[in-house]
């Protein structure tokens, strides 16, 4: 991954990234860039909270997936010329729970079809 492709709206949207490899560059990004961590997550109860903390999702998010699917589709609480979602602790959230993850990639890149027609940047960082 290079700094400047979280720059420009892509399908190639999740990424996965050494500590430090690039995390005091983002803010050089002009993106919205949203962190949080996963490494304490065990159930998509857990990844849900995370990420709507994270994200600062409105106070009628549902915490299931259908409700992740809207908010991510939707950023209009929140406008921007991009987003950056930066989840440290991803190694072992990854061991703990891949299956929760391995969804949660695929409801991003869902949103992903979306943001990619609207030339909006939103990209997803594993931070391992």
């Amino acid at each position: 991954m290079r700094l400047i492709d979280l720059k420009k709206p892509s399908t190639v949207s999740v990424h996965f990234a050494l500590p430090g490899e690039f995390e005091a560059d983002f803010d050089s990004l002009g993106l919205k860039i949203f962190e949080g961590s996963i490494a304490d997550m065990k159930t998509d109860d857990d990844l849900f909270n995370i990420v709507s903390l994270a994200m600062q999702f409105p106070e009628y998010f549902g915490y299931n997936w259908d409700a992740l699917d809207e908010c991510l589709g939707d950023m209009g609480w929140l406008p921007a010329e991009g987003y950056l979602l930066v989840l440290r602790g991803s190694s072992k959230g990854w061991r703990q729970n891949p299956y929760v993850l391995g969804r949660f990639v695929t409801t991003w890149l869902e949103a992903v079809e979306y943001w990619t027609e609207e030339q909006t940047p939103f990209h997803l960082v594993f931070v391992m």
